[in-house]
């Protein structure tokens, strides 16, 4: 996980121009409250839930190819994202990052519209937080996720590139990834 957070850094660092010229982003609102979620959100945040309790990384395979787009795991996209993510994994059978998966799914959630009109909801809503001005709780909840020496290099790097989740209003799935 290391290796992604340097990668992030340099890639940060890297482009000062391109941050000069970047749209203004949204600011997200956040909730814990999953009765809020539209139905597509809601249904595909428990399809997930349950893929992940299965113990089996192939049980996302279906949710992926359910969609016209497979969610992105990584900026180098894959040829085959289920493959990716038990490669990440600590494990050899996918567990720990189906592990993540629940223990992200599991914070409160932020979401906001893009230009286009689509609302992306995310997990967890640290993603989208000022990592400077956590309050206490949202640093618990970030505990709950990172560890001490994990939390300060995002502090220092001013940025979430920790795993996350992305559904949009539609309820596709479109990311579950880590880094930049």
């Amino acid at each position: 996980m290391h290796r992604l957070f340097v990668l992030a850094a340099v890639a940060l660092f890297a482009t000062p121009a391109l941050a000069q010229n970047a749209e203004v982003w949204p600011v997200p609102e956040i909730s814990s409250d999953l009765s809020l979620l539209p139905e597509p959100v809601r249904a595909k945040r428990e399809a997930l839930i349950a893929a992940a309790r299965s113990g089996d990384i192939e049980a996302l395979r279906p949710i992926m190819e359910a969609q016209e787009h497979p969610p992105t795991v990584s900026y180098g996209g894959p040829d085959d994202a289920v493959a990716y993510l038990k490669s990440t994994s600590d494990d050899e059978e996918g567990h720990q990052i189906l592990g993540l998966l629940l223990d992200l799914l599991d914070q409160p959630y932020a979401y906001f519209p893009d230009g286009e009109g689509t609302t992306y909801y995310v997990w967890p809503y640290l993603a989208e937080l000022d990592l400077a001005t956590l309050t206490p709780e949202q640093t618990v909840d970030a505990y709950r996720l990172l560890d001490a020496d994990q939390l300060t290099e995002l502090q220092e790097l001013q940025a979430w590139y920790y795993w996350r989740v992305f559904i949009s209003d539609t309820g596709e799935w479109t990311a579950f990834v880590a880094g930049d």
